[in-house]
């Protein structure tokens, strides 16, 4: 019973020294990061012509970043990604069978702060910040079978559509980031992040923004949940007092 209660005293001993070496305080690391998007565009723009449903829609997502743990427990991470959002809709629109692709590509840049969870035997930070979106192409697919003529059928042309959307989105992105030590010296992480971010502004240009059937417009924003994987590499460590 006593090696037993030694032992297990020195694992958590152990795990404890990991976790605390795993988060290094003050140090500056640099990321890449691929990942998957659910994207989403909330509140559906038809140009005044009939709305219909909405369809699942992802988009690939990625770039770099750093990261500084600065207090024991919070942290900055800056990053500049190349991100495809955007919105597909399949269904029945005026009477016929229709589907539409809106693809909006953007350089996004999301500047969080971090907030340490404790008591997980992995580095686990949840971040939250703001996102900047700055456009970079919009193209629109659009098809339809049969059915009724459109009120507004120049809203639903094929082709680049930048014109139609702002350029630039403000959202808020709110992550939960877990982190895995992958050499002796802890100088490499593997990195798992889940991500939401929410679009704060109407993406729709003022020229485009059109009431509905029902004389009613609505903003547009843009949505998306998903993942990132990637790694991180330690690449300084500066200064500072320990708190």
């Amino acid at each position: 019973m006593k090696k037993s209660g030694i032992g297990y005293i020195i694992v958590f001993i152990i795990l404890l020294s990991v976790e605390a070496k795993a988060q290094q305080l003050h140090s500056l690391w640099v990321n890449a990061l691929p990942g998957l998007n659910s994207t989403w565009i909330l509140n559906q723009n038809a140009y005044g012509n009939p709305e219909f449903e909405y369809s699942s829609s992802f988009g690939l997502t990625g770039g770099v970043g750093a990261t500084y743990f600065y207090r024991r427990h919070w942290g900055f991470n800056g990053s500049v990604l190349l991100s495809k959002l955007g919105q597909s809709y399949s269904g029945v629109q005026a009477g016929g069978d229709a589907d539409r692709k809106v693809r909006l590509t953007y350089l996004e840049i999301p500047l969080q702060m971090m907030k340490n969870v404790p008591g997980q035997l992995y580095p686990t930070w949840i971040s939250f910040g703001p996102d900047v979106l700055i456009l970079l192409n919009a193209k629109q697919q659009y098809n339809r079978d049969g059915g009724n003529p459109l009120s507004f059928p120049d809203g639903m042309i094929d082709g680049n559509v930048k014109d139609r959307y702002k350029l630039a989105d403000v959202a808020l992105n709110f992550s939960v980031n877990r982190m895995y030590n992958l050499d002796y010296f802890r100088k490499i992480m593997f990195l798992f992040s889940a991500n939401a971010a929410l679009g704060l502004t109407d993406i729709n240009s003022k020229n485009w923004q059109i009431p509905n059937t029902h004389d009613i417009y609505t903003g547009s924003h843009n949505f998306y949940i998903g993942f990132k994987v990637g790694l991180m590499f330690k690449v300084a460590r500066l200064g500072g007092s320990n708190w």
